[in-house]
């Protein structure tokens, strides 16, 4: 953290004080011990009044020591990194660059007058605003284009490791090849410049990426996230790697299209500090992974024994969501439930039945989507988990009531949020469950999760009813929605 500036008195007054001989500072001995070598009542009061000065001006001293003399070091050292960044020369421009630049020369803006402090802020801004840019693509990413509005800002962007630590690169499908040799050239200016930063690389292609890989290789050490979007054929890429990841946190693999592997991609077993995955398109049989260290994962289950051995592996987990395409026909019976006890946070996609062989004891958060069938599992699963559960979105048609009464039954004394969908034949029933007592603006004793304080109703029957409509409303479903 930056020093502040010292005030222009004090650093006068310890100059002052710094350049005095110490000759000035002292009492003559004569006139300290007088004629007879006895200290008369002056001599006292003079000797501790000199030593009451001498403290203050030591006190000055120290601390002209400790905050002036670093503050200027530090404004030398931030004139001199500005000052080598200004003598670098600027690159030589092609065609395309200068035609697009032309109206831009190399003059300092007005903005440049700002503090570089501000312009580093502004430029990490900029760059955070316009992520979804290819950063390599002179004309749009925000890197590029600030290095090209003047001398001042090229020097401070330059010269900033930060700014560069973030890389996302996006092929263009129009063209047949989209990683040119000068692409490949930006990647690797751009890389440099982030220094040795904690690197982000977002890669995103539908050609083969071994150049890409091939530069990034080097810099795969410090890279905290990864995030891959790959075709298939560009899989035999990641499939061969063997660098250390030695800083990756995160990491998404996204495969788009049909893949048919058998190979296993184990470049990533070993990473040390991973803890949030992201797997689309590709098995978890075909990726080697530290389970036992992850903390989230999200991605599709397409094998019972995949999905098994999430549960069983990943005993850190707290943050599951799950898109779930294997059939029932396809469970094997397990000798006893799996049990996870870290789990709070699971988001469930397409199949519930995967459940029944599942408790989680520590469950808080549960949302369901793209289900037709399947509550009584649910139920079952929320009553032989036990579970403290304080949110549950049902985001699923209309069940009727006699399914959703039991799933909401099974966690009603610890729910607080709770979204859950109805059609004209459970509404009224939905309103008697949760209604409040008009009269005393309390709920009823019989009614279902009475710590309630976030409830969402949809209706389902959204249909040009008018009819059904009109008569829901005199269920005074919304007088129910208002007390809550």
């Amino acid at each position: 953290m930056k020093s502040e500036s010292p005030e222009l008195s004090q650093v006068l007054k310890a100059l002052a004080v710094f350049a005095r001989g110490a000759e000035n500072d002292s009492i003559s001995y004569e006139k300290t011990l007088g004629t007879n070598g006895l200290l008369s009542q002056k001599n006292i009061t003079d000797l501790r009044t000199n030593n009451s000065s001498l403290n203050d001006d030591l006190a000055l001293l120290d601390w002209f020591s400790s905050v002036v003399i670093p503050y200027r070091q530090e404004e030398l050292r931030a004139v001199i990194i500005f000052q080598t960044a200004l003598l670098i020369p600027l690159p030589p421009t092609t065609s395309e660059e200068h035609h697009f630049f032309h109206s831009a020369p190399y003059n300092d803006s007005d903005v440049s007058s700002f503090p570089s402090e501000i312009l580093v802020e502004i430029f990490h801004w900029l760059s955070d605003l316009s992520s979804e840019y290819d950063d390599l693509d002179v004309k749009h990413s925000p890197n590029w284009v600030i290095t090209h509005v003047c001398r001042t800002w090229r020097s401070i962007a330059v010269s900033t490791p930060s700014l560069w630590a973030s890389v996302s690169i996006e092929d263009d499908l129009l063209i047949d090849d989209p990683f040119t040799d000068d692409r490949a050239k930006l990647l690797q200016k751009y890389l440099s410049r982030s220094g040795q930063n904690p690197l982000r690389v977002t890669l995103s292609s539908s050609y083969g990426i071994e150049k890409h890989i091939e530069i990034l290789s080097p810099h795969f050490p410090r890279c905290t996230h990864l995030d891959f979007t790959v075709t298939p054929d560009a899989l035999n890429s990641l499939f061969a790697l063997t660098n250390e990841f030695l800083s990756l946190r995160r990491l998404s693999v996204v495969v788009e299209g049909i893949s048919v592997r058998n190979m296993v991609i184990d470049g990533f077993g070993e990473a040390p500090c991973l803890r949030d995955v992201l797997l689309q398109g590709i098995d978890i049989s075909h990726i080697e992974l530290p389970f036992a260290k992850l903390k989230s994962f999200t991605g599709e289950i397409y094998q019972y024994s995949d999905y098994t051995q999430l549960f069983s592996s990943a005993s850190k987990l707290v943050t599951v969501t799950l898109e779930v395409h294997f059939a029932a026909s396809s469970f094997f019976e397990l000798p006893e439930p799996l049990i996870h006890t870290k789990l709070r946070t699971l988001s469930l996609y397409t199949v519930v039945e995967c459940l029944r062989d599942l408790r989680l004891p520590a469950l808080e958060v549960f949302r369901i989507e793209q289900i037709h069938s399947g509550g009584d599992d649910i139920a079952e699963f929320l009553r032989e988990s036990g579970c403290p559960l304080r949110c549950l979105y049902l985001e699923i048609p209309a069940p009727p009531w006699s399914e959703l009464q039991p799933i909401i039954d099974a966690c009603s004394s610890t729910l607080v949020s709770l979204s859950i969908r109805v059609d004209k034949n459970s509404a009224s029933q939905a309103h008697n469950a949760l209604s409040f007592n008009e009269a005393s603006h309390h709920l009823d004793s019989s009614s279902l999760a009475p710590h309630l304080t976030e409830l969402c109703i949809r209706n389902d029957d959204y249909s040009l009813d008018a009819d059904f409509v009109a008569s829901f409303h005199k269920l005074s479903f919304v007088s129910m929605v208002w007390w809550r």
